[in-house]
């Protein structure tokens, strides 16, 4: 198993989990990926972690909030949290959560991109991000849908097994087949009431059972 020692900055480094019912997610993913799950401690709020083989690969917290679904965030590597959500509100980026230290294990942040998507921003401290990728029950792949995009290009944002963040656009004679495919992601997405609530996709690789 490949283990990553930090990430590059601007790459996807931690992703977690908010759920409303955190034992029953933790049973899930157990059963799934074989996961193990374990508190960071009272002084985090009831944050957990989730580990492959000894590893740690997301994290998790319950959602006390009313009226917000349970979903995944994904959050990039920066060096400075401070300066990063500083310069994303120059560009109109709305601040959710200003950065703020989380004990030693780093700094995090919370912001928008101009079309309202949520991004996640962390600084390694102790804590450097998902010590494995693109193995077995680990995250493997990463997109993001949005409104906001040259109409010239459909953005793709990946994270390749080998190691490197990479923006991919995607134009001429295949833009009819990204369309048709992120409409049908999208279309996943709607609620009863026809609205989309998350345009994040999180992909974690399984195992080959065949």
């Amino acid at each position: 198993m490949p283990l990553r020692d930090d990430a590059p900055i601007g790459a996807p480094c931690w992703v977690d989990l908010f759920t409303s019912d955190p034992e029953r997610a933790q049973a899930f993913y157990n059963e799934l990926f074989g996961w193990t799950c374990e508190t960071a401690g009272p002084e985090y709020g009831g944050y957990f972690n989730f580990s492959k083989d000894g590893v740690q690969v997301a994290g998790g917290m319950r959602n006390d909030e009313a009226g917000t679904p349970d979903h995944w965030s994904v959050y990039l590597a920066s060096a400075n949290a401070e300066a990063t959500v500083e310069s994303a509100s120059s560009r109109g980026s709305t601040v959710i959560v200003p950065a703020m230290p989380v004990g030693e294990l780093g700094s995090m942040a919370v912001v928008t991109d101009p079309a309202g998507d949520a991004i996640g921003i962390w600084q390694p401290g102790l804590h450097k991000g998902f010590g494995v990728f693109g193995e077995p029950g680990t995250p493997s792949w990463f997109e993001l849908h949005t409104a906001f995009a040259d109409p010239e290009q459909w953005l793709a944002w990946s994270w390749s097994h080998g190691g490197r963040a990479r923006w991919e656009a995607i134009t001429g004679s295949d833009r009819d087949r990204a369309e048709a495919a992120v409409a049908e992601r999208l279309d996943r997405c709607r609620g009863p009431d026809g609205v989309i609530r998350f345009r994040q996709w999180i992909r974690f690789t399984l195992a080959d059972r065949g």
